[in-house]
């Protein structure tokens, strides 16, 4: 998980944008004016108050997975991929193996279509 050590504007930003919220839902969460949550935008480095850096701490930490990755790469971090179920990978091999045989029977099966196409 991310952790961040000071939140400024770019990063309630980027949690916001995270969370789909819209600026008038956030600010209604947080308890400010979504006026502020402009500023914050127009004004990336601002700082919040330490009030305001604990209640966007809380709300990292209750978001959802997706809202986690999603935050992190508007921040621009590097984070771990989400590993896939060996369930999808499977079905994912199948799927290209399916592909890579009807690739090679449209190939082979009639050459002369494939010189006047």
């Amino acid at each position: 998980m991310t952790v961040i050590d000071e939140w400024t504007g770019r990063h309630a930003h980027a949690l916001r944008t995270a969370l789909r919220l819209t600026n008038e839902a956030f600010a209604e969460h947080l308890g400010i004016s979504p006026r502020t949550l402009t500023k914050w935008r127009e004004r990336p480095e601002l700082v919040p108050s330490p009030f305001l850096q604990e209640a966007l701490d809380t709300y990292l930490k209750q978001a959802p997975p997706d809202a986690h990755l999603r935050f992190a790469a508007n921040l621009g971090l590097d984070q771990r991929r989400v590993p896939i179920d060996d369930t999808v990978l499977v079905q994912l091999n199948t799927a290209l193996g399916d592909l890579a045989r009807a690739l090679a029977r449209l190939q082979t099966d009639d050459p002369e279509r494939s010189r006047t196409a």
